[in-house]
């Protein structure tokens, strides 16, 4: 059974890394982006499972990689969860409002993020199985 393959988007390297490393920790195969212009190429590219973007990013924000990957027909449809520090009243709505699934505040729980992000994935594709 494989397990899903997920692309974080993440300008911030130290926290690119954290969320790659616990990911790839439990199996997943995980792809990764800097800015947001390289994770909309690597998603329409790779077909990934799951998308964790952040929101605020150089050369292209996460809320118009959502926009445009739900515009263009080619991309296979994964969930989109943003991964942010942006957690201010209506952040989150704006980021469902441009099609993320769901909005995990940073800093993130290393104790708990996998699981979290399994919550998105088809039971099939996860790593844990569901609680």
């Amino acid at each position: 059974m494989a397990l899903a393959r997920i692309l974080v988007i993440e300008d911030d390297e130290a926290s690119r890394m954290l969320l790659t490393y616990l990911l790839e920790a439990d199996g997943y195969q995980v792809y990764s982006a800097s800015d947001g212009r390289e994770g909309l190429r690597a998603a329409l590219e790779h077909g990934p499972d799951l998308v964790l973007s952040d929101l605020q990013m150089p050369v292209m924000d996460g809320y118009e990689v959502a926009r445009r990957l739900h515009a263009d027909p080619g991309w296979r449809r994964a969930p989109l969860v943003a991964v942010t520090a942006f957690s201010m009243p209506g952040d989150r709505e704006k980021a469902l409002e441009v099609g993320f699934q769901d909005h995990i505040s940073k800093p993130i729980d290393p104790e708990r993020f996998v699981r979290q992000v399994e919550a998105y994935l088809a039971p099939a594709l996860r790593a844990s199985p569901p609680r």
